[in-house]
């Protein structure tokens, strides 16, 4: 009898482990496919907001150039986020060598 609890609670454990391993893999899956795109479906397909560079300045702030609708930006974030400059245009070499 005791040997039937032992196997009893070793098959428990092992259902249970493979429950959360399931689980786990599923949401794996789920965050590398994206989730958002599964169920918002009529979301337009062309992202409107693009990180483009990202550098640390110290502890509490970071320059951040982002593009937005075909226009950059750079932002300074920290205690007080500022827009440093607005519409950063691209001169016609700069852009030529990026294409």
């Amino acid at each position: 009898m005791d040997w039937f609890l032992l196997i009893k609670a070793a098959m428990a454990l092992i259902f249970v482990l493979g429950l959360l391993f399931l689980t786990i893999g599923s949401l794996k899956y789920l965050e590398d496919r994206g989730i958002k795109g599964m169920f918002n479906k009529n979301a337009p397909k062309k992202k409107r907001l693009e990180v483009l560079e990202f550098k640390r300045l110290d502890g509490k702030n970071a320059l951040v150039l982002i593009r937005r609708d075909e226009a950059e930006h750079l932002l300074l974030i920290g205690s007080s986020a500022q827009v440093i400059e607005k519409n950063i245009s691209q001169t016609k070499q700069e852009s030529n060598n990026h294409e």
